[in-house]
């Protein structure tokens, strides 16, 4: 739904049904100190404060934020940090965070008195805050990168006890407020690394990262409202995350729990096995690990704060978890209403720091409806992959499943799909799909292409403690959790950290079969070899009579010029264009003509024995088995067929989700209207962009791989183990291997640990 729209319908529920935005009943932020570390003598510098603008859906990215201040502050100096969220007296209904206006009430909160910076949650700093706080104001109230933009403030708290009163920035808007702080002469200006926007970062010379791009933030906290995108600051925020789970950092723990745990407690003493889990939750002695723990109708009434440690004490006290969670219908008398996202995201944070538990989350909502959703260490057993008719994707199918059975040293077992697609959509929509009869000791199925990956995912849903591989462009929309989808770059998809992408489809090479090469003998003995491997007609790409004749006096002008002689091998696809391509050759060169299930066909014995190769360009498969030789190619591009109508749709689509537009501050403004409903017919796989060959072929030119047939081809190069590379992102994503290990507080050295309340 367009941002504008979810503002307003958001505006009309009330707080106490909405898992997005709990009601606001807290009075005053909650506080976390970094106090002065161990063997350090404190410093006569006055504590930097810090309020923190924070909502429910971005506890990572609160998580990070502070994780930047621990790893950069002076260890001799006290650290205040203010979290800003649900607080009362404010009207929150359309503001586009739930934390909008709390930035003017820090004078307020402060007393009055001091100083104090202001920071969104989607900010990381770079260096020490303590340099932004002690920074030299002269008269200003406040200090910005401009008179408009308070998303990162320095705040003299006395100065601007007037301009932001407490009874003012509980009525007027943002707008207005920063306004009568420009018209009293308050606004200071602020050196611009303390705010580098997005693409605006300079590593070493950056002080502070804003996320400010809504749709490009890499934690991705609301992907209800927005189809997000890869950030230009690449690495850095998931580089913090990892950093962060490496040290078992979590800001609130089961030493010092968030102010609202004494809630909990007095839950859980009515409960009849609430002594139990006190002593699991409980922050002193060890606890004894056991195979599987089953806890149900506790996190429900854990506050959000919470939440992440009562995972990592319950990740810790076994190998197997598994949590039942019924959603209420609204929140209030001790019980909180959440998102699934929330939840999913929840659980693989205690995941990052507890790898070898391998866990179950049973949700049940509001309504009935029951959604499970698994994580960890996969099961035991076998590789399954799923195979249909096309080629193509079932190498690509086969190799995958190929390297995850070598990585994980599992079985691996292949199933057949006889169904046509058609015919297997149509006994879907009745309820009649046909599924394989697949090992009952299965735990990861691989499937390749449109048919084989809809027939894994009816099987995920059926087994939810499956691992899915899918890959090929039409394999679907990305799932949430449990799943990973292999595509390639060039098919312009939205990015998602369940989405591997790579440069060509990952073939592991051709049947070990050898091929009968005694039609090719005259080939073989030739001095020089050159082949040519021609793909034909497809839905975006034509081979027609006259392209064919074209491309057969080119080869054969191509091969005379380079002294070889010429192999041209077609494929199923090439069909009766074949004539026209052998008159335009000519009668000194070999062409093979394709037939079914033919041991004679030269496919294999052409990628290994020629010395100069030319490949048609609108299969990237052939592509693929090209690029695998490790030597330069040619690619001959076909010519694309013209757009029909809904090829035309589908292109402007793909360019209009990802058109920027851009606010007076030259920021990127959120996702909305036509752009949000394009990027998500993209996400949701409604809609494909056109195949984009012509990117693919640059991707491949750049790299050193290929050339075009009037240019010279690279002749060798170090082509990177792609196929090998993704098996082991793989495996790491859905803990395939299980050859995993756990960082936890408990092994932290004491000036590590966590801070204090």
């Amino acid at each position: 739904m367009p941002l504008l729209a979810q503002r307003i319908l958001r505006g009309l529920i009330p707080a106490r049904f909405s898992a997005d935005r709990p009601p606001a009943r807290r009075r005053s932020p909650d506080r976390i100190v970094f106090g002065v570390k161990p063997g350090h003598r404190p410093s006569s510098l006055p504590p930097v404060r810090i309020f923190l603008g924070t909502e429910r859906g971005q506890f990572r990215a609160e998580r990070i934020f502070l994780w930047s201040i621990e790893k950069h502050r002076d260890p001799s100096r006290i650290y205040e940090v203010f979290l800003m969220r649900d607080l009362k007296g404010f009207q929150r209904r359309f503001w586009l965070t739930g934390f909008t206006n709390y930035r003017f009430a820090i004078p307020e909160l402060a007393g009055f008195q001091g100083r104090a910076i202001y920071n969104d949650a989607d900010q990381v700093y770079l260096t020490d805050p303590a340099s932004l706080f002690d920074t030299p104001m002269g008269k200003a109230g406040f200090l910005s990168i401009n008179d408009r933009d308070t998303s990162v403030m320095l705040i003299d708290c006395q100065r601007m006890a007037e301009a932001w009163n407490a009874h003012d920035v509980r009525r007027l808007s943002r707008k207005a407020l920063e306004a009568r702080a420009r018209a009293a002469g308050l606004w200071g200006e602020l050196d611009g690394g303390w705010n580098a926007r997005d693409s605006e970062y300079l590593p070493g010379e950056s002080r502070l990262v804003h996320f400010t791009t809504l749709h490009t933030q890499p934690w991705r906290p609301f992907p209800d409202q927005f189809v997000y995108f890869d950030n230009p600051t690449g690495e850095l925020w998931p580089g913090l995350e990892r950093e962060a789970d490496q040290a078992g950092f979590l800001p609130v723990n089961a030493t010092r729990p968030s102010p609202d745990w004494a809630s909990v407690n007095l839950y859980l003493s009515s409960r009849s096995d609430g002594q139990q889990l006190q002593t699991l939750l409980a922050p002193t002695g060890e606890q004894n690990q056991t195979d599987k723990l089953r806890i149900e109708g506790l996190l429900e009434h854990v506050p959000d704060q919470d939440v992440a440690w009562v995972l990592a004490r319950l990740f810790r006290a076994c190998r197997e978890l598994t949590v039942a969670i019924r959603e209420p219908a609204w929140q209030g008398q001790g019980r909180y209403r959440r998102s699934s996202w929330f939840w999913i995201q929840q659980f693989r944070q205690a995941g990052h720091l507890f790898p070898e538990t391998r866990w179950r989350l049973e949700r049940r909502s509001s309504l009935g409806r029951r959604r499970v959703y698994c994580g960890g260490p996969s099961a035991e057993g076998s590789i399954a992959v799923l195979i249909h008719r096309k080629p193509g994707h079932n190498q690509q199918a086969r190799a995958i499943a190929k390297s995850l059975a070598e990585a994980s040293g599992r079985e691996l077992q292949e199933y057949l799909i006889q169904s046509s697609e058609i015919g297997w959509a149509m006994r879907a929509l009745l309820g009649l799909a046909w599924l394989p009869t697949i090992d009952p000791k299965t735990a990861v199925v691989v499937a390749g292409g449109w048919l084989p990956c809809r027939v894994a995912q009816v099987l995920g849903r059926k087994q939810p403690d499956l691992r899915l591989v899918l890959s090929g462009r039409k394999a679907g929309p990305v799932p949430k959790n449990g799943a990973v989808v292999v595509q390639c770059r060039h098919f312009g998809l939205p990015s998602d950290p369940n989405r591997i992408t790579t440069r060509l489809p990952l073939n592991a090479g051709l049947s070990e079969t050898a091929p009968d090469k005694t039609p090719w003998a005259a080939w073989l003995s030739a001095d020089r070899k050159a082949a040519a491997l021609i793909g034909g007609s497809s839905r975006s790409h034509r081979l027609d009579a006259e392209t064919a004749r074209l491309l057969g006096r080119q080869l054969s002008d191509w091969a005379r010029s380079r002294k070889c002689r010429l192999l041209v091998v077609c494929s199923r696809r090439t069909g009766a264009a074949v004539d026209r391509l052998a008159s335009g050759l000519g009668d000194e060169h070999a062409l093979y003509r394709w037939q079914p299930n033919d041991a004679a066909n030269p496919y294999a014995l052409a990628l290994a024995e020629a010395d100069e190769l030319v490949v048609t360009g609108e299969s990237e498969s052939m592509l693929a088995d090209a690029a695998s030789r490790g030597r330069g190619f040619h690619v001959f591009p076909l010519p694309e067929r013209a757009a029909t109508p809904w090829r035309a749709l589908c292109a402007w689509v793909a360019e209009r989700a990802v058109r920027p537009r851009f606010n007076r501050r030259g920021s990127i403004r959120p996702q909305q209207g036509i752009t949000y409903l394009c990027a998500r017919a993209l996400e949701r796989a409604w809609i494909l962009p056109p195949r984009r060959l012509d990117l693919l072929h640059q991707a491949l030119y750049q790299a050193g791989l290929a050339a075009p047939l009037d240019q010279a081809a690279p002749r060798s190069f170090r082509l990177e183990d792609e196929l090998g590379l993704t098996a082991q992102r793989i495996c790491r994503q859905l803990a395939i291997d299980n050859n995993l290990e756990s960082v936890t507080e408990h092994d932290l050295p004491h000036e590590q640990r966590q801070p204090t309340h």
